[in-house]
Formats: C-alpha cells, sequence, structure tokens
C-alpha cells in the first residue's frame, strides 16, 4: 500500500513523538497509566529499530594514518594520527521516510555559525520521497557542489585540491531533487555565513542557492556532476562557483576529471608569510584520478592544480601535485570486507606570481601509510 507524503511525515512523527516522550512521568497516580503506555510505546518502537535493520544502521568509520610531510630538506611532520572517527545513525523510519546523522568524535563539539549544529555534525537530516520523481531533503547535508572529487568521503581521499580542503563541506538548509531518466537534478538552499562568502555584518541573513545535475549516461559508462552556487555576500554581492565532474567507468576502470572555479574572501598569509587577513580571491582547482580494480587491490593514480588569484592586486600563486598510491583489501568476511590498508607517496610544488614572484618556490613530499575500516555495528 502506498502511502501520501502526508502520511509518511505523520507516521515517523509518531514514531519519533514516543521516543521523546519516554520518561516523562508525573509524581500524581492518574499519570501511571500514561507512564506504563509511555514506557510500552518506548519498548515497541526501540525493539523494533534494534531489530529491523532497515530502520536502524549504525556504523563507525575510522581511519588511522602515519603521515610524514617534508617541505625542501625540512621535516614538517612525521607522526601517527586518528585522521577520521565517525559515527553514522542511518535508516528509513517508514517506507519513503529517510533520515541520516554522521557525527565525528574526533572534532572539536563547537556551535558552527548559524546553522546551530556541533561543527562535529556532518549531516543531521531528514529525506522524504514526494512520489517517484521528488525527493526533500531537510536538515544539515552535504552543500550540492558539483566534481566527483567532493563527493568522496574524507576518509577516501590522500592528496586533494586546494577548493576541496576549504570550501564549506555541509551547511544547513532544504534540498529538492527531480529523479528522470537516470538523471537528478537538485535545487538546494543552505546557510552562506561562512566568513570566506559573507561579511561580519550580514551573516545573520545570507543565504546560497546552489544547483547540481548528478547525470548518468550510455549505461552509465560517463556519469556528471556539474553544479552552480551563488552565495551572498552582502545585499547586493553574490559569489559565484562552478564545478564540473566526469566520471568515465569502462569495466574495472575509472578515470575523474573535475573542474572548481569560484570567488571568496581567504587569508592565504600562511603560504606567502605575510599576516594578509581576509583577501578577495578567485580560486581555480582541477583534480585527474584514475582507478583501477584489481579486487583486493586497488592502485590510484592522481593530479591535482590550482590556482589562486589575489583580486585587490592581481597576484597570484600556482600549486601542482601528483599522488601514487595502492589500497588492499585482504579480507572477505562480511564484518571485514571494508577494512583497507593503504600507502601513498605525493609530491608537490608551489610558484609564485606578482608582487610575490621574489618568494622561492616551495617544494613538498608526503607519505601517507594506514588503515581505515568502515564497521557495521548494528
Amino acid at each position: 500500500m502506498k502511502l501520501s507524503i502526508t502520511k509518511k511525515i505523520l507516521l515517523a512523527v509518531s514514531c519519533l513523538f514516543c521516543l521523546a516522550n519516554y520518561g516523562q512521568q508525573t509524581d500524581s497516580n492518574s499519570g501511571d497509566n500514561n507512564t506504563v503506555n509511555n514506557e510500552s510505546s518506548f519498548k515497541s518502537i526501540l525493539d523494533k529499530l534494534l531489530k529491523d535493520d532497515q530502520m536502524l544502521n549504525i556504523m563507525l568509520d575510522t581511519r588511522i594514518d602515519y603521515q610524514a610531510t617534508f617541505k625542501d630538506s625540512e621535516t614538517e611532520e612525521s607522526s601517527f594520527r586518528g585522521n577520521t572517527v565517525k559515527l553514522w545513525f542511518v535508516g528509513e523510519i517508514v517506507p519513503g521516510f529517510r533520515y541520516r546523522i554522521r557525527h565525528r568524535i574526533n572534532t572539536p563539539q563547537n556551535p558552527l555559525y548559524r546553522d546551530n549544529y556541533s561543527s562535529a555534525t556532518d549531516q543531521a537530516y531528514f529525506e522524504i520521497d514526494a512520489g517517484k520523481r521528488w525527493t526533500f531533503r531537510i536538515g544539515k547535508q552535504a552543500v550540492q557542489f558539483g566534481t566527483f572529487e567532493f563527493d568522496y568521503n574524507a576518509a577516501d581521499l590522500y592528496l586533494y585540491t586546494m577548493a576541496y580542503n576549504d570550501l564549506d563541506a555541509y551547511k544547513t538548509g532544504v534540498n529538492v531533487a527531480y529523479n528522470a531518466g537516470g538523471q537528478t537534478l537538485n535545487f538546494q538552499v543552505v546557510n552562506s555565513d561562512a566568513p570566506q562568502f559573507s561579511t561580519e555584518k550580514y551573516k545573520n541573513k545570507s543565504l546560497a542557492g546552489v544547483f547540481l545535475w548528478e547525470g548518468s549516461l550510455f549505461n552509465n559508462a560517463l556519469k556528471t556532476r556539474y553544479g552552480y552556487g551563488a552565495f551572498q555576500h552582502d545585499a547586493s554581492k553574490y559569489y559565484n562557483w562552478i564545478t564540473i565532474g566526469n566520471q568515465i567507468n569502462i569495466q574495472k576502470f575509472t578515470a575523474e576529471l573535475d573542474w572548481y572555479m569560484g570567488d571568496r574572501d581567504m587569508n592565504y598569509g600562511d603560504v606567502v608569510q605575510n599576516d594578509l587577513g581576509l583577501r578577495h580571491v578567485r580560486d581555480n582547482s582541477v583534480s585527474v584520478n584514475f582507478k583501477y580494480d584489481l579486487g583486493k587491490v586497488k592502485p590510484l593514480i592522481k593530479g591535482v592544480w590550482n590556482k589562486r588569484r589575489d583580486q585587490l592586486n592581481s597576484s597570484s600563486y600556482i600549486n601542482g601535485g601528483v599522488q601514487a598510491a595502492v589500497e588492499y583489501y585482504p579480507f572477505t568476511d562480511p564484518a571485514l570486507k571494508d577494512l583497507r590498508f593503504h600507502v601513498m607517496y605525493a609530491y608537490n610544488r608551489t610558484n609564485f606570481n606578482g608582487i610575490y614572484n621574489d618568494l622561492d618556490g616551495i617544494n613538498g613530499n608526503q607519505i601517507i601509510a594506514g588503515l581505515r575500516w568502515f564497521l557495521k555495528i548494528k
């Protein structure tokens, strides 16, 4: 039996209401029956959650690395670190009404701008299907930038572009998706209060509108992630971003070509060894990624190119890098099949132009070796 969108919401809210009201008791005798009913409702829903994987899945996402970073002949880092420790809660309360919460344990639990979520909470949203074509997502969610690099879980990346590293990945808002013929068109409105986009005076009322086409063509041989976003800077100005991603799949071989271009305010003083404060810059980033699936072994080669142009003094710096990595999945047991070992080497070079032309170029080398495990706890 198909449920209307209204019934889906009401059923889901009823489940959540029973959970929220558990434990609310009164001291009067007249409240005894209510207490018993609340306990019964809670135990009934809790029993369903624990037994039904469709309603509740709990996953642990963790990655531990040894990282060594060198600039020219100087060692900047040589240490073990917990790269990722995340808990996932994912489920479908009733058909067509889903939720997801993803929280980082190894990140400070500070409120982030207007979102009023912890900065460690990447995602906390409900997703509602309205028929076969429309899906609504409400809550803190991934910003719908294009490119395939931006769609990766950060635990699956070693070398990444400047744009990927700096752009706010998760914001609170609403996304409307229309699905037809293997294509998904997304329109999203989220907060745009980050300092890189909004002025301090306007941050409490700035929003962003983002459009994303997720395409699938030629029987998935070609996939696309093309995006455009307008981020409110003040009452009369928007910072615009264009993001284009193409993925080619030929049997076990995958190639990805991504491009970002946009304006924002950034402090890049640590790069040029000067205290600059926020500067209006235009960033360009390109990523080329090649993967081959050999079963338990997956080699990866990736190259990145980044250019940052200061719109105030017309100076810029350019960074390029290349990585070679190997991932090894030794286990076939369901509980261990997503446990992998990885090793990566990357080289990068930064050159300076304009008023920074007298700065020497910087050579960087990085080595990463570690373990990543995505474990289904429940």
